[in-house]
């Protein structure tokens, strides 16, 4: 048995001890944690040893451990306990009673993926793969993994380094040898870093006190030189003029993600970090190593998502410049405060079945995705897209048809990592009946993710876009606004519509909406007075209110294409947008369904599976799960 493997199970074991034991959890927490935090600095296989003897004094804990290692290795739990006993590369056998202390040895060959899962091929993918994992017999088309520069570890150089960064430990378990090849290739587990673990039932997460949040903490040195380690501390900080003793009225246990283009982190890319009433503001140290580079020197970003149970609340970045040799250290001054969203987990609602999270690479074109799911526990490593161009020239090229058609979802679809298609096959298998629900956060807004194609449809007798199979939305990512999570309640009492023409507006006949002329001067007194609902069926008058503050967090209707993104930065709660000319002949009906309690996300999809032609190139800003409540009553 493989004590990378292992490792990566009492990980995962540790993750669910509270549903696992209850209050006991604690004494088995306290004991494990000092032995996880070894990882790197203690032989690998008497490091494995020493968890399995610790968790086997305690049984729910080690039937989840055993659990994890069969799902990895394809056999079943009982299979798992004479492996533990023997070498690597033993074969499963019958029986077996409880641990006794293992022999490692070096660590199989996995298909020529390092420890952690990884392939070494980072062709584009496309969404006809289905995971072996899922399949009846366990079988499955081999696929490439992707490799990315954050990906194989390379091991610090040894030059004696300057005062401020110090050179960090090269990984404890270099990649393996790859395999023979007519090998079959890693299960989908091995290749995702132990993939997607089905998250035990756990009680709703305890919203906290409205007196407590944070902003993101990212210290790291201005300057790094490749090949040497640098310190970073991750973690929630007070914010300016915000008292540091304010405490959440329940733990809170934030799952941050870390993305480092250029980087590598020999203890894994997530840190789960619980504040309390003893630590309200909680942070932790974690080593990267710059990666070697071509450039003499490159500038990289450090950027963190904080999720708790699945919902994204939070977001940082931080800028870090990279050298080639330590002789260029010192040009650079001290960096700008961290950028990016408040901390606020008082405003979680229910999360989206699958949440991914897209942001910039180093390079134009690049992106990075990684996933959240309150499903399954997510892998840790992000997955690269290349678009082989700028991502707005990209998406100008893919709108720029004015029609919807499978070619270009599946040109989109070619482009989605892999990773995204297996979590959401998993999640509609664990969801079905109802439709997964999808919220893509992404820090560009030209590329029409929703627009991708499956080509295995979850309902064969709707269109095969992402957007029509499933509940989607998407919302930006990067500055202070909007905020995070999105919004999933809104008002509709108070409706406004910019209209031209003399003749009432259907809105105002049915719901008394508010009619005002596209006049700039006529829409921003309007906007001023806080409507809940601004439609424009004017594409030039909702560009010139762009730029303004929208009180009251409306939520906006654009019946021409016209730059939403803008719309939910100046405070909407949600906007529905065309991607190119479309027939608004579609807003009376998707009123009536909204104001009767259904999702715009859930009206929208079953619009365009009815009419893919035209209700297609509408798409839908904000939360899947957001409504919009209505007390008055039609007027019509």
């Amino acid at each position: 048995m493989n004590p990378v493997a292992v490792m990566r199970a009492a990980r995962g074991v540790r993750d669910e001890l509270d549903s696992l034991m209850g209050g006991a959890s604690g004494e088995l927490r306290d004991r494990l944690d000092p032995l996880l935090a070894e990882a790197g600095s203690r032989p690998p296989g008497q490091l494995a040893d020493a968890v399995i003897m610790l968790v086997a004094e305690y049984g729910p804990a080690w039937e989840r451990l055993t659990a994890l290692l069969s799902l990895e290795r394809g056999i079943t739990a009982e299979q798992v306990l004479p492996l533990l006993s023997q070498g690597p590369g033993a074969a499963p056998q019958e029986g077996g009673a409880g641990p006794t202390p293992p022999s490692w040895g070096a660590a199989p060959p996995r298909n020529g993926t390092d420890p952690s899962g990884w392939g070494p091929d980072d062709s584009p993918p496309t969404a006809s793969h289905t995971p072996d994992w899922m399949l009846p017999d366990g079988g499955g088309q081999e696929r490439p993994a992707p490799a990315s520069e954050q990906a194989p570890p390379i091991p610090p150089q040894t030059p004696a380094p300057p005062p401020t960064p110090t050179p960090s430990p090269a990984p404890a378990d270099p990649p393996a040898a790859p395999p023979p090849a007519e090998d079959r290739g890693p299960s989908v587990l091995d290749r995702l870093t132990g993939a997607f673990r089905r998250r035990r039932k756990e009680p709703p997460a305890t919203a906290p006190g409205p007196e407590w949040a944070g902003i993101p903490l990212i210290e790291a040195p201005a300057e790094a030189v490749a090949g040497w380690g640098a310190e970073a501390t991750i973690g929630v900080a007070p914010g300016q003029g915000r008292n540091d003793t304010a405490i959440p009225r329940e733990p809170i246990d934030l799952d941050i993600q870390i993305v480092a283009e250029g980087f590598d982190a020999p203890g894994g890319w997530r840190v789960r970090l619980r504040a309390d009433e003893a630590s309200p503001y909680p942070r932790a140290v974690v080593n990267l190593v710059a990666l070697a580079q071509e450039e003499p020197e490159a500038a990289r970003q450090i950027q963190v998502t904080y999720t708790v149970r699945g919902q994204v609340i939070g977001f940082g970045l931080r800028a870090v410049t990279v050298h080639g040799s330590p002789g260029s250290l010192g040009g650079h001054e001290a960096l700008e405060p961290v950028s990016g969203t408040r901390i606020r987990p008082a405003l979680m609602g229910e999360p989206a079945d699958v949440t991914a999270i897209v942001v910039h690479g180093d390079r134009p074109g690049r992106l990075w995705w990684t996933y959240q799911s309150p499903h399954f526990v997510t892998p840790d490593r992000a997955e690269r897209c290349d678009l082989g161009t700028r991502t707005s020239e990209f998406g100008r090229h893919l709108t720029g048809r004015g029609r919807l058609s499978e070619d270009l979802g599946r040109e989109v679809g070619a482009r989605v990592p892999w990773g995204f298609w297996d979590l959401l096959n998993a999640v509609a298998g664990r969801v079905a009946p109802r439709r997964p629900t999808v919220l893509i956060l992404s820090q560009e807004p030209q590329v029409p993710w929703e627009l991708a194609v499956l080509e295995q449809p979850y309902d064969p007798s709707l269109p095969p876009y992402l957007n029509c199979q499933t509940v989607t939305g998407r919302w930006p990512l990067g500055g202070r606004h909007p905020e995070l999570p999105p919004p999933v309640n809104a008002r509709a009492d108070r409706v406004a519509v910019v209209y031209g023409e003399a003749r009432a507006h259907p809105l105002v006949t049915e719901y008394g909406a508010t009619q005002v002329s596209p006049a700039l001067g006529d829409v921003l007194g309007v906007l001023g007075q806080g409507p809940d609902i601004v439609h424009f069926t004017d594409g030039g008058s909702a560009s010139e209110a762009l730029g303004y503050e929208l009180p009251g967090a409306p939520f906006v209707f654009l019946e021409e294409p016209g730059d939403a993104q803008a719309f939910l930065i100046a405070g909407a709660s949600g906007v529905v947008a065309p991607l190119w000319p479309a027939d608004g002949g579609l807003a009376p009906e998707f009123y009536r369904r909204c104001f009767a309690g259904e999702p715009p996300a859930e009206v929208l999809r079953s619009m365009r599976a009815q009419d893919p032609d035209s209700a297609g190139a509408y798409r839908f800003h904000g939360h899947p799960a957001l409504t919009l409540r209505r007390t008055a009553p039609p007027t019509g």
